[in-house]
């Protein structure tokens, strides 16, 4: 049922955020799913497109595959590796003028509505 939801809500999706990436929200029952495909998609293509970052990448996963075939002090020596290809991309998406306003807006109506109970009266239990 929740692969069906996923699906009927790619197929009549519409943008809150349209520039400079797509972002979608969704409504869930714990609260709401942020779709942030076109910005990811952008960054795959920027790795691929940059043979320094591609080979940076390439060596992160040597660098894992080598942690998890021998036993280690639980040192990660990929983390200097990754923190060098989150610096190149960017982890940080824009959101330009009005577009934090209707992302606000669109985040606050998925939102679900929790019941904050009352304060209790001084002696009752």
């Amino acid at each position: 049922m929740n692969r069906i939801r996923l699906y009927w809500h790619r197929i009549f999706r519409r943008p809150t955020i349209t520039g400079p990436y797509r972002l979608y929200v969704r409504r869930t029952p714990a609260g709401a799913m942020l779709d942030v495909e076109h910005y990811l998609i952008a960054m795959i293509e920027t790795i691929a497109d940059n043979p320094d970052l591609m080979d940076l990448l390439v060596e992160i996963e040597e660098d894992r595959r080598d942690a998890r075939a021998h036993k280690h002090d639980g040192w990660e020596p990929e983390q200097l590796l990754i923190e060098k290809l989150t610096t190149a991309l960017g982890y940080e998406l824009p959101l330009n003028g009005a577009a934090v306003g209707r992302l606000a807006a669109r985040l606050h109506a998925v939102a679900p509505v929790a019941a904050i109970p009352a304060q209790r009266e001084a002696g009752a239990a």
